[in-house]
């Protein structure tokens, strides 16, 4: 049973909340006495056991600007990794520094891979705790500066088949292209998804997964470390390639990665595979907008229906749905009217049956042109549209100060 220590009533007015578990007396004496020389920072809780700690650090500090935990890796090592697990899923705003006097490389990635953004050696050196309170301040500013307010679209095919990842990477490529516009296509396919395939930029080693759970860690710097470039300027996250491995992450940190990626980009392009999954329901719920794409057959049409149906019932703006008909020929086997009254929504996009352009564009690995066929219309049209109607002003600059701030006097 974790036993806090009641440190006080300079919790409700911290700016800097400082908690520990589990930490030696002689590390927690020096971290006590550097904090009382930084303007602003408060001891607020110290939880000397691990069992119940993630609860008590939760809930400490809570008004705070900036929440810092030191964790003790040294006394129970799995326990501190479960610890810093759970306060970066449920109480992301909490930075988590280990503190161990074990140097050996593969426990130092261990605490880093869980969650935690530094790592101190004892003795405690008061420099070490300087630079790391300096990073988490620098990153906080950084998420709040010049935030992009990016668009979102979700593309999720009806059943499989439907060529969503065509359309999704078309798409992007045509958003890219007009004015330059910032773009990132997310390939949320938890193996082998196709996107980089037929962009032909090959694979990465790292995958949206393996971002999305490092949330505590999102920032610009990481970013770009998991980031595959193409020529016209569009950005890829990549999907795993292994299919031995489970990849997953949960349905609150994808929400998280793709809120950063929006404040990021002027559109990110998320192609999902078919199914309403936990983690696809996650990018909807971030979206801006959400694409059934299906085909003219009476199975993809029955799943859109019911997508719709259940998007609906979760409290999803049902305006936000759009349907996008691919393979669109005007004697196809069901005419628009009969897909329209089944849906009980109009069709937004037709996008022409150029089957065999698409299939021989994915195996040189270069994607069509922009205008020069009638699939390539359809895909501009699309994009003139949605780039119409999306505000590019970004947020104004947020306010300064905290704990960098206060260092700097």
């Amino acid at each position: 049973m974790a036993t806090p220590v009641n440190l006080a009533s300079a919790a409700n007015t911290a700016s800097l909340a400082v908690t520990t578990v589990g930490l030696d007396a002689m590390s927690y004496r020096t971290l006590a006495n550097f904090m009382l020389a930084v303007p602003g920072a408060a001891m607020v809780a110290s939880v000397e056991g691990y069992s119940g700690a993630e609860r008590e650090v939760g809930r400490a500090g809570e008004k705070a600007r900036t929440r810092v935990c030191f964790i003790d890796y040294d006394r129970n090592n799995e326990q501190a990794i479960w610890i810093t697990e759970h306060l970066r899923n449920n109480y992301p705003d909490v930075h988590v520094f280990a503190v161990s006097a074990n140097t050996e490389p593969e426990r130092i990635i261990a605490a880093m891979r869980v969650g935690c953004i530094e790592y101190l050696l004892k003795p405690i050196q008061n420099d070490r705790v300087l630079d790391g309170l300096a990073r988490v301040e620098a990153k906080q500013k950084e998420r709040t500066r010049s935030k992009v307010h990016g668009k979102i679209i979700t593309l999720i095919g009806a059943k499989g088949g439907t060529g969503v990842t065509s359309l999704a990477l078309h798409l992007a490529l045509e958003l890219t292209g007009r004015n330059q516009r910032k773009c990132l296509l997310v390939d949320q396919h938890s193996a082998l998804g196709d996107a980089s395939l037929y962009l032909g930029t090959g694979r990465h080693q790292y995958s949206f997964y393996e971002l999305a759970n490092n949330t505590d860690r999102l920032d610009q710097e990481l970013l770009q470390g998991f980031l595959l470039r193409h020529n016209s300027g569009l950005h890829l996250l990549d999907s795993p390639e292994t299919v031995d491995v489970v990849h997953k992450a949960s349905p609150s940190a994808v929400e998280r990665t793709l809120a950063f990626l929006g404040e990021s980009y002027q559109f990110v392009v998320v192609d999902c595979p078919p199914g309403l999954s936990d983690v696809t329901l996650a990018c909807i719920s971030q979206s801006d907008q959400v694409v059934i794409v299906l085909t003219a057959e009476l199975p993809s049409i029955r799943n859109a229906v019911r997508y719709i149906e259940h998007l609906e019932r979760l409290g999803f703006n049902s305006n936000k749905i759009q349907i996008v008909l691919n393979r669109h020929s005007k004697r196809g086997p069901l005419p628009d009217d009969r897909i329209e009254k089944a849906l009980g929504r109009k069709i937004s996009v037709r996008v022409p049956n150029s089957y065999n352009e698409v299939i021989k564009a994915i195996n040189a690995g270069a994607p069509i042109p922009s205008g020069k066929s009638d699939f390539g219309e359809a895909i501009q049209a699309w994009a003139r549209n949605l780039a119409s109607n999306t505000d590019d002003k970004a947020m104004a600059q947020a306010h300064s100060g905290g704990v960098m701030s206060l260092f700097s006097r």
